[in-house]
């Protein structure tokens, strides 16, 4: 089977969406016949085609032609013109962004498919005021509008590439960008299990001995639970430090949650954005991970926490329920329960965390992840 790759690998971001899919393209050429073509959005990252054309051609999965369209041109319209339509027997877009479905169904009359790890656009508003509504009122009333502007805007160019036959089916890291955006009932659709892994060196960190503080790790916004941080550490029953790492996603964010801090007197210290074997010694060493979000489609955060050892604390939003609900080591507290959280890390007295095992290794999800593609293989 051949299929047609069409995959944002961020290059300026460092996400736990972008992670995937290159842990995704350095295995599925293993197991089938896979052509990758980057996504439009790293194409016009004029900036970084050097370290986008070092990173195809070490994957050695994109036809030469492509490599040398990127090296001699500059204009977006100039490389997709230059584009061949190939024969393919499916094609997965590996990109939120409906421009690169369009460019899928350019070079190809095959059946074209997304790898979902967000919800593209809500069906329901009631779900997005939810997860947007956050933080400091006048900025959330703001995100608010915004987040419901680009939303319709991104389901009418969706629906509109469903009616077309532009887009024939979908696959998902959970189910939860299925039901949040109404595509269940829309396309054809697997869900991937397991849908991530974490690496297998974050194994190493495990036996790190527990020292008397606990971790947030993410991408420091309000739809992670950036505020309600201060308000869970005002009203736990024990003196313990909170360690925050991550990078702030709005400078007045910042701004006001170091504000918070020092007005509800809590002991709470930001240490930056860390990462490898920084960001994971510092975890592991941590009593638990605090993790009051509201935004997940899978979570990496629990993920790599149980990883090396670390228990974590979340609401029970639908994603940790669908992906954590019978792994030891998750505690689970009602969404936007904020005394409940507190209470429930003043009782605890530490646990060991067994390793998760389903979830450790990428091959299988590549393996997983093809088998699921192969269901919308239609041969001629």
């Amino acid at each position: 089977m051949k299929i047609l790759a069409i995959v944002d690998f961020g290059l300026n971001e460092k996400t736990g969406g972008y992670k995937r899919n290159l842990e995704i393209m350095k295995r599925l050429p293993r197991l089938s016949n896979v052509e990758i073509i980057p996504s439009l959005r790293n194409v016009r990252l004029y900036n970084y085609r050097r370290d986008l054309i070092s990173l195809l051609e070490e994957l050695n999965s994109t036809p030469l032609y492509v490599i040398e369209l990127l090296e001699k041109t500059t204009e977006e319209e100039e490389f997709i013109q230059g584009l061949k339509r190939g024969k393919y027997d499916v094609a997965v877009v590996y990109s939120n962004s409906s421009e690169n479905i369009e460019l899928a169904r350019k070079l190809t009359e095959s059946p074209v498919g997304v790898q979902l790890q967000l919800e593209p656009f809500y069906q329901s508003l009631s779900t997005l005021f939810r997860i947007k509504f956050r933080g400091v009122t006048g900025r959330a009333i703001k995100k608010f509008k915004e987040a419901v502007e680009e939303s319709r805007k991104e389901e009418k160019k969706w629906k509109e590439l469903i009616s077309s036959n532009s887009l024939n089916f979908v696959i998902s890291v959970s189910k939860v960008p299925l039901i949040n955006s109404g595509l269940e009932t829309l396309l054809p659709y697997r869900v991937t299990r397991p849908g991530n892994a974490f690496d297998q060196e974050l194994l190493r960190f495990r036996d790190n001995t527990k020292e008397d503080y606990a971790v947030y790790f993410t991408r420091l916004m309000p739809e992670k639970g950036l505020f309600e941080i201060p308000l869970i550490w005002k009203k736990i029953r024990r003196d313990i430090k909170l360690y925050v790492m991550g990078e702030f996603i709005d400078e007045n964010d910042k701004e006001d949650f170091f504000k918070l801090v020092k007005r509800l007197d809590v002991n709470v210290e930001y240490i930056g954005f860390k990462e490898g074997k920084e960001l994971y010694d510092i975890i592991s060493k941590a009593l638990f991970t605090v993790y009051p979000s509201h935004y997940d489609s899978f979570s990496l955060v629990v993920l790599e926490s149980l990883a090396v050892g670390t228990p974590v604390f979340a609401y029970d939003t639908s994603a940790i329920r669908e992906i954590y609900s019978n792994i030891k080591g998750v505690h689970m507290v009602k969404e936007d329960n904020i005394n409940g959280m507190a209470e429930e890390i003043s009782k605890f007295e530490g646990e060991n965390v067994p390793i998760p095992v389903f979830y450790s290794s990428w091959d299988r999800v590549a393996e997983a992840e093809l088998k699921d593609i192969e269901t919308f293989y239609r041969p001629e």
